[in-house]
């Protein structure tokens, strides 16, 4: 091989260097980037060759399984007899006969506190990250305003069929939650913000990753009732629960169902407050009036078909979230 042939050879390899060089230089003229989830390398002569993506997989294992299940019962009915005792201890400590809003205070920390840690670790150990997705930028008021509206239609709805069942027990748990500071801080503070991190943030955003956003709202919703325990708030906290699980997935904001479970029980918290003896009076009995009663009535049922309406349609056609 003569030197001519030598310096033409060094000259190709010159020319092979130099498209190398260009070619991220095109890349960042604006050339046309590839879809995402694909990956691309660069061919000799410095064209782009786009790669079929890659399926990624799910991390953590499926969660919850049935062991989760049962250990997150065992851990709920032994906080909540653990709360029991020490409501009793200092009862007892104290010398009084029934609960101060203090103590029924302390004794619901003690119920709820424990669930909320255990299921935070058991998704972490199963690997599926963190549930609580507080969403500071996406609180919609609007939408927290329209939950409220749904929230007092709800109640109406309900009511005939709350009037079925004893109200003894529920006058009780009233009476235990007692008014003033301590109740205000228990009602309207901590209940929204723990059983919002744990039914719309734990619960729900787990049983959405394993069974989809329509069992998500249902168990979410029937769960929080079931804590309640008592018939009349099993129901109400049932289909309040479905307006939170409703509001929840419009917003992806678990800050705006705490807040519009915080306005639900202030308002409750007032009219105890404001009404005394009088609060356990049923819409109907405070109406003299009978077809104004049913106007408000038919309002509010309307209300309500619409808003679960909206929530089969949100689910069947798999809206995304806003």
């Amino acid at each position: 091989m003569n030197s001519e042939e030598f310096d033409k050879r060094d000259e190709d390899v010159v020319v092979i260097t130099d498209v190398e060089e260009v070619a991220p230089e095109s890349e960042q003229s604006g050339a046309e980037e590839p879809q995402k989830g694909s990956s691309e390398e660069p061919n000799r002569a410095g064209e782009k060759i786009i790669l079929e993506p890659e399926k990624s997989e799910k991390k953590g294992r499926p969660f919850p399984g049935w062991m989760d299940l049962f250990s997150t019962a065992g851990v709920f009915l032994f906080s909540a007899l653990l709360g029991g005792i020490i409501l009793m201890i200092m009862m007892k400590a104290r010398g009084v006969e029934a609960p101060t809003p203090d103590m029924t205070f302390v004794s619901y920390l003690v119920q709820i506190l424990p669930v909320v840690v255990f299921l935070v670790i058991l998704r972490r150990k199963a690997g599926r990250g963190n549930a609580i997705h507080l969403g500071l930028r996406r609180v919609n008021m609007p939408m927290v305003l329209w939950g409220v509206l749904l929230l007092m239609a709800t109640g109406v709805v309900v009511e005939p069929i709350l009037a079925l069942f004893p109200t003894e027990a529920y006058d009780g748990v009233k009476d235990v939650i007692g008014l003033g500071g301590w109740a205000i801080l228990s009602a309207v503070v901590a209940a929204p913000i723990l059983e919002e991190v744990l039914f719309r943030g734990l619960i729900f955003e787990s049983c959405r990753e394993r069974f989809g956003r329509g069992a998500a709202v249902l168990i979410s919703a029937l769960l929080f009732g079931l804590i309640h325990v008592i018939p009349v708030q099993v129901i109400n906290a049932f289909v309040v629960g479905l307006i939170l699980g409703y509001v929840y997935l419009k917003t992806n904001s678990l800050l705006s169902v705490i807040i519009l479970h915080g306005v639900n029980n202030a308002i409750a918290y007032a009219t105890m407050a404001l009404l005394g003896a009088d609060a356990n009076v049923t819409l109907k009995e405070m109406i003299s009036s009978s077809w104004l009663y049913w106007i408000i009535y038919a309002l509010s049922a309307v209300l309500f078909i619409f808003a679960m309406l909206r929530l089969y349609r949100t689910l069947r056609d798999n809206t995304e979230v806003e």
